[in-house]
């Protein structure tokens, strides 16, 4: 067994953190004279407007005040509308291989599912409570189906990596992945879209903003649309597969006239019709085709969610303010069907119904009084989480091998509780001591009656049936120590802990397992970096070093003291790496972009991992890349009479990964990259643009995904889509 080489890690991150002091030094003297430039005060955490040039400051509020990207002692990676569009970033799922050592399945269950790893952490069950936590307009997304956005009207992406709990609702032991939209307010903005492309891709992208009532009543409408044929075909059911079909719209209503309040109602409704995704078989009758699927499963997915959310921001006085975010959700997704094997053969099929009903409170108090500001919050979840899934899966490698067929239908009500609260205490000019704390208290009750089916998915007999509840409660600590050098140089040493939920086994068939919870996992953090704006603000360089220790982790296993494989605390794993990003503006026409990651991931104890006596140990973990690369390129092209030419090109690459625990050659997944461009013409008036996009454009066709169950004869693998143009009209007013 591998052991964790705890010390080797956090001399490499002090190392880190001692050069990058000495680089400090260094760096201080050519932008000494910066000093004379005020930082930008802090303000109540209101989405401002973008800033997009690279010389002006990119505003986040990761902390819950709105602060500038390279004075904020996070690794946070900030994406604009501007950024966005360069990289040709449409939606949650292009976001792969665009942050370092974030992994974003480029292949999942259905369009609107989307899973994560971050830092080589991650749940790959959609089903499962993500450790990235997902946030729209400051509104906890409780489950990874139907967390994939489209994106219109956004004003900005912040991936938070590190675990999120002391300023956040909810507690996340990786991250916190937050998208936030832009805010209606006095200035009337219309803008629409319309694009054509591959495989009859048809998009369309409308909004409308402005004042209802003066300037103190305001409302925003925007509307996406896409739909396409599919780019894999099977010849089971005779027609294309893993097709999109999705209409999304969001309105949100602002009212201001009342003094030092602030009141947002948002609404959200999706429906979604795509596919889910048809896997493609490694043994196929004749020649292999990574474009052919020979399920016999009809992919339908019926999908709908609606939220609402109120965000209520009062100012007590200049330096005091508080924050209500009400929300209430969910979605029903019925059916969903889909085959896991993807041969024609029944091997492993599930046709589920799936109901999701949550509830959220959160309450803030944000100050700022002399060289202290500080955050406090409490919040409340509510989530009822329904299953009904009958599954039918062969039980050997043989076409005459029994069919188990079952159905499982449970029921998981989620109440947590959590206090939770930071403060920053500026002690000089320079140095700058940040605590925060969090207190959870988190109970599950689980409900179940599984039933036994026949081939039509009539219920012939009782399976099991009983329910069982936990509470669970933590405490996780963080602790920043911050040095501003200068104006333009920031360096920090943190440590955190988060900390995963635990549960009940929602695919258990056996009654003492149904019933036996799992415990939550726990992240201890340390982490160093440096932020640095040099040669005139011409480079935004970022540089963060990190370390976790994994305790508990939640995975299947095989447990002796059962006699069977169950979900369960059975693992201890380590990651260690760096994480590089920056941003050149080497001239006002032309702009640089690269990053990367560097990532060791390992599992330290893992038992049971394949069955009994087949161990994970010193193994790597699954869905971490050891590399993580990206570079991009944007020109502005002058062109005498017409106006300009943007044209923008962007690289991702990412190292060979894992799938599976065991590590095996058939888990293994081959490192690519995929580059992405476009071609916009900006007219003399910007109102109008037209634009060619390229995704995927060098026809990258090494398998994305794959999975193998030799036990039941499933082998299949996932592949990411084909080249792909699309030309699309835009018009902003």
């Amino acid at each position: 067994m591998n052991r964790r080489p705890s010390s080797h890690a956090r001399a490499l991150l002090l190392a880190t953190v001692m050069s990058s002091a000495a680089c400090g030094q260094a760096w201080a003297a050519p932008i000494a004279a910066d000093r004379a430039k005020p930082a930008a005060p802090d303000t109540a955490d209101v989405t401002p407007a973008p800033d997009t040039t690279n010389d002006a400051d990119i505003v986040v509020t990761a902390e819950r005040r709105t602060t500038d990207l390279q004075k904020t002692p996070i690794a946070i990676s900030a994406f604009t509308p501007e950024t966005l569009a360069e990289r040709n970033i449409a939606n949650v799922r292009d976001l792969a291989g665009q942050v370092p050592n974030l992994f974003v399945s480029r292949v999942s269950i259905s369009h609107t599912t989307q899973t994560f790893s971050l830092r080589g952490v991650g749940e790959a069950d959609p089903i499962q409570e993500p450790v990235v936590a997902i946030y729209v307009d400051d509104v906890y997304v409780p489950r990874q189906i139907g967390s994939m956005s489209e994106f219109v009207d956004l004003e900005r992406i912040e991936v938070l990596r590190g675990p999120q709990g002391t300023l956040y609702g909810r507690n996340s032991s990786a991250g916190a992945l937050r998208l936030i939209t832009r805010d209606p307010d006095a200035t009337f903005r219309a803008s629409g879209e319309i694009g054509y492309g591959s495989f009859n891709d048809i998009q369309f992208h409308g909004l409308v903003s402005g004042p209802l009532v003066g300037d103190s009543l305001t409302a925003s409408l925007a509307y996406i649309h896409r739909s396409r044929d599919g780019v894999t075909y099977d010849p089971t059911l005779g027609h294309d597969v893993n097709r999109i079909s999705l209409d999304a719209i969001r309105g949100k209503l602002r009212f201001t006239g009342i003094t030092n309040l602030d009141a947002l109602l948002t609404v959200n409704v999706t429906r979604d019709r795509s596919d889910t995704r048809s896997y493609i078989p490694v043994n196929q009758p004749g020649t292999f085709n990574p474009r052919l699927s020979y399920s016999e499963v009809d992919p339908l997915q019926h999908l709908n969610s609606q939220s609402a959310s109120l965000r209520l921001i009062y100012k007590l006085s200049s330096s005091l303010s508080v924050k209500s975010i009400t929300a209430v959700g969910g979605f029903n997704l019925d059916p969903v069907n889909y085959d896991n094997d993807g041969q024609a053969a029944l091997i492993q099929k599930n046709l589920i119904h799936y109901n999701d009903r949550y509830f959220t409170q959160e309450l803030q108090l944000n100050g700022e009084f002399g060289r202290i500001t500080f955050t406090g919050g409490l919040f409340y979840l509510h989530e009822r989480f329904f299953v009904e899934r009958d599954g039918f899966s062969r039980t050997g490698t043989a076409t005459t091998a029994p069919v188990s067929k079952l159905r499982a239908h449970n029921i998981t009500n989620t109440d947590a509780y959590a206090v939770f609260g930071e403060a920053t205490w500026r002690a000089t000019d320079i140095f700058s001591l940040t605590a925060g704390l969090r207190g959870t208290i988190e109970r599950k009750d689980f409900v179940f009656d599984n039933k036994l089916l026949d081939d039509n998915r009539n219920v012939i007999g009782q399976s099991i049936a009983g329910e069982a509840a936990k509470t669970w409660r933590a405490l996780t600590p963080k602790v920043t120590l911050q040095a501003q050098w200068t104006p333009n140089l920031l360096q920090y040493v943190t440590f955190a802990r988060g900390f995963k939920s635990g549960g009940f086994d929602n695919r258990a068939t056996r009654l003492d397992l149904a019933t036996l919870p799992f415990n939550p996992e726990t992240v201890s953090t340390y982490e160093g970096g440096v932020k640095a704006t040099l040669f005139g603000r011409a480079l935004r360089s970022n540089l963060a070093v990190f370390y976790n220790d994994y305790r508990d982790l939640q995975v299947s296993f095989y447990d002796p003291a059962y006699v069977g494989s169950r979900r369960g605390n059975a693992g201890k794993a380590h990651s260690w790496g760096i994480e590089l990003e920056n941003d050149l503006r080497l001239s006002p026409r032309l702009s640089l972009q690269a990053s990367g990651g560097y990532l060791k991931a390992i599992y330290d104890d893992y038992k049971g991992a394949g069955g009994a006596g087949v161990n994970a140990d010193g193994n790597p973990l699954t869905n971490a890349p050891q590399w993580s690369l990206s570079g991009g390129a944007n020109y502005d092209l002058p062109v005498a009479g017409i106006g300009k030419v943007k044209l923008s090109v962007n690289a991702q690459y990412q190292s060979s990964f894992y799938t599976s625990a065991l590590a095996r050659p058939q888990d293994r997944v081959p490192g690519q990259t995929f580059v992405n461009g476009s071609v916009t013409w900006i007219p003399r008036d910007p109102s109008f643009q037209i634009s060619l996009q390229g995704k995927n454009i060098l026809g990258a066709d090494k398998p994305v995904g794959s999975s193998y169950t030799p036990s039941t004869g499933i082998y299949y693998k996932n592949y990411p889509d084909p080249a792909t143009v699309l030309i699309s009209f835009k018009f902003t007013r």
